[in-house]
């Protein structure tokens, strides 16, 4: 190929994959989606890396499948690009490590299903969100019908997936889709500042709360509490515990290592 399809940089216990394919507005390909994977792979055993953030290059998050691909000819079995998007989309929602989407312009489709995976979102003033499948006559099928209903009311998401239109980061923020709206030149330093505060955590007693977090909607109440006091119960015994006690009583600052 004749460029990275995947850029990484990593600073300090954050690292930023930054999907470039800016000629096809970082559309999902195979070659793109399969870079994120093994580099999601490779991250998670990276004890190093405790904060991850996606973005992507010249003025666009990420505008979904690369829709040249659907028209391929695949043999019987053979996964798709959906059927791979999908498996990208899984390991980003349930990834132990908090992910951060740093949505830098268009966000579409699959761009928005991807941002939407994402535990955290940061958005330019002047990116721009929408489901846009219907524009295509293509349903959702990486979570904009199934997902996008729990994260916005209902009429909004509606309105989303009906008309394929695309609307400011700043209509979605209201909403608390999105967790801030800032300028372009902030939007690198406000996420490093807030993945520092984040990764000075302990990374096992995140993973736990994140999991437990992202389970309790399709849970009942009492069943998500259990689950909570569970995985508290488990956080009693690592050591991370032991050093926030510890911290805590000898008034110090805690130096968490993820066990």
């Amino acid at each position: 190929m004749g460029q990275d399809v995947l850029l990484s940089e990593q600073e300090n216990a954050l690292i930023w994959l930054t999907m470039n394919r800016s000629h096809a507005m970082n559309s999902l390909s195979f070659d793109l989606v399969d870079a994120m994977l093994t580099k999601l792979a490779e991250i998670e055993q990276d004890d190093s890396i405790r904060v991850v953030v996606i973005s992507g290059t010249n003025g666009a998050f990420c505008a979904g499948a690369d829709l040249k691909t659907m028209l391929n000819d695949y043999a019987p079995g053979e996964p798709d690009i959906l059927d791979r998007i999908v498996d990208l989309l899984t390991v980003v929602r349930s990834f132990p490590k908090p992910i951060i989407a740093a949505v830098n312009g268009l966000a579409l489709a699959g761009g928005m299903e991807l941002m939407m995976c994402c535990d955290l979102i940061y958005a330019t003033d002047t990116a721009k969100i929408g489901d846009a499948h219907a524009n295509y006559g293509i349903v959702p099928g990486g979570g904009g019908a199934a997902i996008m209903p729990r994260l916005l009311p209902l009429p909004i998401a509606k309105y989303l997936l009906f008309t394929g239109d695309f609307v400011p980061a700043s209509m979605l923020a209201q909403y608390g889709l999105i967790n801030e709206v800032i300028t372009e030149d902030q939007l690198r330093p406000t996420i490093t500042a807030v993945a520092n505060r984040i990764a000075e955590k302990s990374p096992i007693g995140i993973a736990r709360t994140k999991r437990v977090a992202n389970e309790s909607l399709d849970k009942s109440v009492a069943d998500s509490l259990r689950d909570e006091r569970l995985a508290s119960r488990d956080q009693f015994r690592s050591y991370d515990y032991n050093e926030g006690i510890h911290a805590f009583l000898e008034k110090r600052k805690p130096v968490f290592k993820g066990y």
